[in-house]
Parts: C-alpha cells; sequence; structure tokens
C-alpha cells in the first residue's frame, strides 16, 4: 500500500518524468520513508486521542525518534510490520503506563536507568544490515545517546518532582527502545550461530 501510494504520488507531481532511473529509485524510497513515518506518527496520536492520552503521545513520540536513531534497532521486514509492531508496542507502553505511572518513583526511575545504561554501555548503537556503521559513526552514536539519555534522566526526575505524570512516559520510552535493540541484538546472534551450524 505504502508502495504503491509513494509511486502514484511520483506520478502526481510529474517526478518520475524528471529524473532519471537510478534517482527515481532513490525518490520512491524516500517517499516510501515519509509515508510510513506518517502513518506511524499518525497511529500514535490517534491512539493517544482515543485513550485521552495525547500528551503522553507526544512525549513518547519526541523521545522515541530522537533516541531511536542515535540506537538503532529493530527493523521490521516491511513497512505493514513495521507500522503494526509500533502500533502494538506503543499500546502495550500505555497499558503498562496506565497501570503503573502513579506508582513510578525515584526508585523507579533508577532502576530504569541504570538498566538504560548497562544496555547502551554494552550494545548500542545496534547497527541496521542494510546500513552498516564505520567504527567513528559508531562512537558518535554512542557518544550522543549517552548525552541524551542523561538528558532524559533529569527530565524525568523533573517530572517526578513537579509531579507531571505524562512526562514519565520519557522513561518507558527509553525501556521500549532498550528492549528492542536487544530483540535485533539477540535476532542477529542467532542468525550467526545458525550460518555457523550449516557451514
Amino acid at each position: 500500500m505504502i508502495k504503491e501510494t509513494a509511486g502514484f504520488l511520483l506520478k502526481y507531481f510529474h517526478i518520475a518524468e524528471k529524473v532519471e532511473k537510478e534517482q527515481l529509485e532513490i525518490c520512491q524510497y524516500g517517499m516510501e520513508i515519509i509515508l510510513a513515518t506518517l502513518v506511524n506518527i499518525g497511529s500514535v496520536l490517534l491512539i493517544g486521542f482515543l485513550c485521552n492520552e495525547w500528551m503522553a503521545s507526544i512525549v513518547f513520540l519526541t523521545g522515541f525518534v530522537a533516541i531511536r536513531k542515535q540506537s538503532g534497532g529493530y527493523h521490521a521486514g516491511s513497512y505493514v510490520t513495521c507500522n503494526l509492531s509500533l502500533i502494538l508496542c506503543y499500546s502495550v507502553l500505555l497499558l503498562l503506563y496506565h497501570t503503573t505511572v502513579k506508582d513510578f518513583d525515584w526508585i523507579g526511575l533508577a532502576v530504569v536507568f541504570l538498566i538504560h545504561f548497562l544496555v547502551w554501555y554494552f550494545f548500542m548503537p545496534v547497527e541496521n544490515e542494510n546500513k552498516p556503521l564505520t567504527s567513528l559513526q559508531k562512537r558518535k552514536a554512542k557518544k550522543y545517546g549517552f548525552y541524551l539519555s542523561a538528558a532524559y534522566t533529569m527530565m524525568s526526575a523533573l517530572c517526578i518532582g513537579m509531579k507531571f505524570q505524562a512526562g514519565l512516559m520519557l522513561s518507558y520510552t527509553v525501556i521500549l527502545v532498550d528492549m528492542l535493540a536487544l530483540v535485533s541484538v539477540v535476532k542477529r546472534r542467532i542468525a550467526i550461530l545458525c550460518r555457523k551450524k550449516i557451514r
């Protein structure tokens, strides 16, 4: 659906007629990414609106996009799987947030970010198989990720101090990114073991 819509938009705006074949593939891919991103953002905002948690949805999106850019992590095999995965992950996260946010305190915050910093130190960033990172890019991502994580820790602490419950979604978002990254790491290691056994 996203591929077809992207192709239609390229034709509609006469982009297909103005660029060479190699450039057209890049334009097609770029349009697909834009559409998939809009679907993801729209889905999260819609769920937040329906659950009367639109502020938590905005906090989630802001935190998720920023930290995921540095961390890498799980990549689905298709746009549909990607969209459904995000919808499912956010719905579960919102349910967890609803049931636990009132009991979230300084100890919870300390545990969340201790786990996060350990995961970040040992496993991040997680590379996408289609976009391998150079050692310099990995070092930069790890460094910026630590700065971002420190900022998130301070913001979450402020939220506890100011009793701003929606802001605590940031802590839950960090844990979700960690889990997605660990799923990706485990999946890759299983694939490597399977290849070794086949040989």
